[in-house]
């Protein structure tokens, strides 16, 4: 049964998670109505100057505006479902008048990030939508502790939700012959992927091309400017997936992650993936079968120049995460259909 849904986050372009989720729930046949609320945090974000003195906040002004624009749209779509991705911006008390204008709608709030991590420079970030957090009927996270912590702030509901592959984007292209770049990764500079970057490219001499942002901020990047390429979006990043001999998969130590989007992505794409050793990763692949693993820069490096040197054996494995992911259906349609299935008097 289609179902009204209001969607609030970040959808201005097909490369953003968030437009991938929208035009999913749109694929499942739901009439969905969506607010970009990109411009608004770029306006509500402090000023340099209060990152500068350590006092920083959202604008007064900005945040106050948004949560009018909210409101109004939300009325105008009277939708069964808001689902609110990162929804820093909403103040509780915006909701609880949602909640009292629209009574039998379910307010569902959307995070992967870790308002609980080692990111402390970003907890300002977060006090509003902790503060409001009792106020939505189901709050969707990708941590265990997150559940934990945010039922100890009065949460009424908090689940597990696990990413999956956007399937018109994250497909099987070409063949052998198009591979491009030996070694890939795709991502931020952040953690401690900067230091391990810098060691495979410096102490291993590995062939590694690193796409992304802020790595002209980092010594490596200077050192070693051939190894290093602006960030890829939408179609031009799962090219590099399907191109890439190894693509490597570094989760978030500062969030707390097991896996990333990349864990679904590069296995859709057909690419052999060698990632972080994790609870999550070993789960989700067979190693040695469907994916590869690495707890070390120099166990990353080993397999790395060894499936470099072996593309049968890299072929049957990349082949293996294929299947995996499509025999257990780590697709983002199959996950957002079984959230809508489990909601309280609804159907996808």
């Amino acid at each position: 049964m289609a179902v009204k849904i209001f969607f609030q986050g970040g959808v201005g372009g097909d490369w953003m998670s968030g437009w991938q989720r929208r035009e999913t729930l749109r694929d499942l046949g739901h009439d969905v109505a969506s607010l970009c609320h990109d411009a608004a945090m770029r306006s509500a974000h402090p000023s340099r100057w209060r990152l500068l003195l350590r006092k920083p906040e959202w604008n007064q002004k900005e945040a106050e505006e948004f949560n009018q624009l909210w409101f109004a749209r939300l009325i105008a779509a009277s939708p069964d479902l808001a689902w609110l991705e990162w929804p820093k911006l909403l103040s509780s008390e915006t909701l609880q008048a949602a909640r009292r204008k629209f009574p039998r709608c379910l307010f569902v709030g959307f995070y992967d990030d870790n308002p609980f991590g080692g990111r402390t420079q970003d907890a300002w970030q977060w006090r509003r939508f902790l503060d409001a957090a009792p106020q939505y009927d189901l709050l969707l996270v990708k941590r265990a502790t997150d559940v934990e912590r945010l039922r100890a702030i009065g949460a009424r509901r908090a689940e597990l939700f696990m990413h999956g592959y956007f399937e018109k984007l994250f497909r099987p292209r070409g063949g052998e012959d198009a591979h491009q770049h030996d070694v890939s990764f795709v991502g931020t500079a952040l953690d401690h992927r900067v230091g391990f970057v810098r060691q495979l490219i410096g102490r291993e001499e590995l062939p590694v091309r690193v796409f992304g942002n802020r790595w002209e901020r980092t010594l490596v990047y200077h050192r070693h400017r051939s190894h290093f390429a602006p960030p890829v979006l939408g179609e031009a990043y799962a090219e590099v997936l399907q191109t890439s001999r190894v693509n490597l998969g570094f989760v978030s130590s500062s969030n707390q992650d097991e896996y990333t989007m990349r864990s679904f992505e590069i296995p859709a794409c057909r690419g052999f993936m060698l990632a972080e050793r994790t609870p999550a990763h070993q789960a989700l692949f067979e190693e040695g079968r469907e994916a590869e693993f690495f707890s070390s820069v120099e166990e990353c490096a080993d397999k790395a120049r060894f499936y470099l040197d072996h593309p049968e054996a890299r072929r049957r494995i990349a082949q293996g995460g294929y299947e995996r992911s499509t025999q257990c259906d780590y697709s983002l349609r199959r996950r957002l259909r079984d959230v809508l299935q489990a909601l309280p008097g609804r159907a996808a």
